[in-house]
């Protein structure tokens, strides 16, 4: 069935519209796939993910066996940076990571990937690296040798998202019979103190035992969860086919680059700035908030902001990436033009990018 643009719905809440594969259900409703799940295709072209949801029960026909195989990787370019967006598992981020490296290219960091997908390909991981070394216009044909016969379905999509499903119900089935052996030592142990303990012990075992109970419940909570999370990167494929070689990013940065030129101008990002800002951040609200109040002073003492000890007339902010309070930003106000140089990046690169401001000056 196709590929349709649809908007999910958490309840009343939009969460966002994207590109999702149709498919049927087995009582003949159209149903769509997010991450891994079917929803019933509502009407004005909605899901709502707090409503009804199951598990595909069938897939397409798999390709012909003449049918390529599909990258499910693509390069962001930037400047002396950049990034390596993958689908897949977390294994293989740090096999493309490792390879990167073998191959003489500096890898910076790697992490989940927050930003909007990428000429079709939905990538779960990042992989940020030095790129001064390789020529301009040659990136993408440099990477795509280090990876040769890595990161491609050859399988299909069809395939591949069908082992994914199953991969999903063993792990989440795993996870329930885990807890639910936990819970029947909880029983037996509670037996146990009921038969042989002392009178006087009792009430103290008991509490014990209540509290071993709750730690249990709240440990079958967290498997199912953290099961879920950890394979819901391998479910993503089925939402939409990867293209057979994705070409340059296009539309990736444009929203943050118009915000930057049209709403902040006394804003001028510094080295990788910008492809950080739309890959690694998934509410950028925090950084536009703090670089609005930043803009709108008119001294070199940005309220909210602490200075960075070793870096002459440059200040730190901490601020929330949309999944954590890990986002860094570094700016100091140039005295000739009065605009602001700042640099967005990670709590993780923070020596690196110190070593880096001290450079300027």
């Amino acid at each position: 069935m196709p590929i349709i643009t649809i908007s999910i719905y958490d309840g009343e809440q939009l969460l966002e519209r994207r590109d999702c594969r149709a498919i049927l259900l087995p009582d003949q409703r159209t149903a769509v796939l997010w991450r891994g799940l079917a929803y019933p295709l509502l009407e004005g072209d909605r899901v709502d993910i707090a409503g009804e949801a199951v598990i595909p029960t069938a897939v397409p026909p798999a390709p012909a066996a003449s049918t390529p195989p599909v990258a499910r990787f693509a390069v962001v370019e930037g400047v002396g940076e950049a990034y390596l967006l993958i689908q897949g598992s977390v294994l293989d981020r740090e096999q493309a990571a490792a390879r990167l490296a073998a191959g003489g290219i500096p890898v910076i960091r790697s992490g989940q990937y927050l930003g909007e997908p990428v000429d079709g390909l939905a990538a779960d991981w990042f992989v940020r690296f030095e790129s001064q070394a390789v020529a301009p216009g040659a990136l993408a044909a440099r990477i795509g040798a280090l990876l040769e016969g890595a990161l491609l379905s050859a399988e299909g999509p069809a395939n591949m998202a069908a082992l994914r499903l199953r991969l999903v119900e063993g792990e989440l089935a795993r996870a329930h019979a885990a807890a639910a052996s936990l819970k029947a030592e909880v029983v037996a142990l509670r037996l146990a103190l009921a038969q042989r303990a002392p009178a006087d012990a009792q009430d103290e075992a008991w509490d014990r035992a209540d509290r071993l109970q709750a730690d249990f419940a709240e440990l079958q909570r967290t498997l199912v969860e953290e099961s879920k999370n950890r394979l819901a990167a391998e479910a993503l494929a089925l939402e939409a086919p990867p293209l057979p070689r994705p070409a340059a990013p296009g539309r990736l940065s444009e929203e943050v680059a118009a915000v930057f030129a049209s709403l902040l101008p006394r804003i001028r990002l510094l080295r990788a700035s910008l492809d950080v800002a739309a890959v690694e951040f998934s509410d950028r609200r925090f950084l536009y908030g703090a670089l609005a109040e930043l803009a709108a002073g008119t001294g070199g003492t940005p309220a909210n902001w602490k200075k960075v000890k070793g870096a002459d007339r440059w200040w730190e902010r901490h601020i929330s990436n949309g999944q954590d309070d890990a986002g860094r930003i570094y700016a100091r106000l140039d005295p000739e033009d009065r605009r602001w140089e700042v640099l967005v990046s990670h709590k993780s690169e923070q020596p690196r990018d110190i070593a880096w401001l001290r450079s300027r000056g």
